[in-house]
């Protein structure tokens, strides 16, 4: 039930209030409403999620833990509102590559992988990016040039089969893309004539055919003097 007012009138005396039982008797069904009452129903609930603000009641206090500012954390108190700002850290993270550009959400994860040959390992705070592939040309099986090889002046050795479209240069200083090397002079045939046969092939010119055309004639000259 409701605590009752006692009614005591507009001025002293002068018979408009309640007479001094009634005021009394008052009195006495306010005490017992509020013996009645039980204190302890009284409790503080924790809305929502996260750590509540409430610890815990002693008597009739309340009793609430206190919000303190953090590292780069700053609280604005105003009349009805505490307003919890950060001031520091990361605002926004941009990843920016060759050939595109991703943005890292408040609240992301990071992926850095390794790709062929390339491996990615994260030890305490400290990223190590290793190659494992080969790392001289006798390592790789296939090699291949995206341009010219320049020598720099250096042999190249060791090579059993060479294969080219075109190879420009001297051959134990001979060009060999000019073929005036092949133009031999072995000097003039001495011939010993001993027979009138002998006498007769030497007075008659014989077609050997040419280089590419040679005849199937066979001639005995014996040996170059």
């Amino acid at each position: 039930m409701a605590v009752q007012l006692i009614n005591i009138g507009n001025v002293a005396n002068d018979g408009t209030g309640d007479d001094l039982r009634e005021a009394m008797i008052k009195i006495n069904t306010n005490f017992e409403e509020l013996d009645l009452r039980d204190d302890e129903q009284t409790s503080v609930l924790n809305l929502g999620f996260g750590t509540g603000l409430f610890k815990q009641k002693v008597g009739y206090t309340l009793e609430f833990k206190t919000i303190a500012a953090g590292t780069d954390v700053t609280l604005v108190e105003a009349a009805n509102v505490l307003t919890i700002a950060a001031d520091g850290g990361i605002k926004t993270l941009s990843l920016i590559s060759d050939t595109s550009t991703y943005v890292v959400p408040d609240i992301g994860d990071i992926q850095i992988l390794g790709g062929a040959n390339i491996g990615t390992t994260l030890i305490d705070n400290k990223l190590y990016v290793s190659y494992n592939g080969p790392t001289d040309v006798v390592d790789d099986t296939t090699p291949a040039l995206g341009g010219n090889l320049d020598a720099d002046s250096n042999n190249i050795s060791n090579v059993a089969t060479l294969t080219a479209d075109n190879v420009v240069g001297l051959v134990h200083g001979i060009d060999i893309r000019n073929n005036s090397f092949l133009n031999l002079d072995l000097g003039e045939i001495v011939q010993n004539i001993t027979t009138s046969l002998d006498f007769f092939l030497s007075a008659n010119n014989v077609d050997y055919g040419s280089i590419t055309s040679p005849s199937t004639a066979n001639s005995e000259f014996g040996t170059l003097v």
